[in-house]
């Protein structure tokens, strides 16, 4: 897990091909005029889905195997948990996304313009509610291919 600002999404360049397209267009993106749903960045190489979501009080923990996630947040307040380890597959995995319980966790509190890059199996539970009190927000998140 990485977590940081939108203004230093170059620090990240180098991390691999896929990767830089996507720091390098994070770094220029106006997030705010940026429609909801996918928005192709390199094919199936990166894109980015851009979301209005409630967040919610109870984990839904899930993991990649083929894609990284970079998630960050547009407008409102979200927490991300980051499970240590997968310790249980409590939905199948398919075509990219499975679910998991986790033994342990991390909390990342995101703001408008911060970001997490979550790892192919690393699990996390996004659109956790900052507090207990669910909101509404805007989110991208853009898919890089590992």
């Amino acid at each position: 897990m990485i977590f940081d600002r939108k203004e230093n999404a170059g620090r990240y360049l180098g991390l691999s091909v896929n990767m830089d397209k996507a720091m390098k267009w994070l770094e220029s993106a106006d997030l705010a005029k940026l429609s909801e749903g996918r928005t192709e960045i390199d094919g199936d190489n990166v894109f980015v889905n851009v979301m209005n979501s409630e967040t919610k009080t109870e984990p839904a923990f899930e993991f990649h195997h083929i894609y990284f996630d970079v998630q960050i947040l547009i407008d409102g307040a979200e927490d991300i948990w980051f499970g240590t380890s997968i310790e249980d597959v409590t939905k199948p995995y398919t075509p990219d996304i499975g679910f998991c319980s986790c033994d342990s966790l991390v909390e990342t509190h995101l703001a408008p313009g911060s970001f997490v890059i979550c790892w192919p199996e690393e699990p996390h539970a996004p659109l956790m509610a900052r507090g207990g009190t669910s909101e509404q927000i805007r989110k991208a998140v853009i898919k890089v291919k590992a």
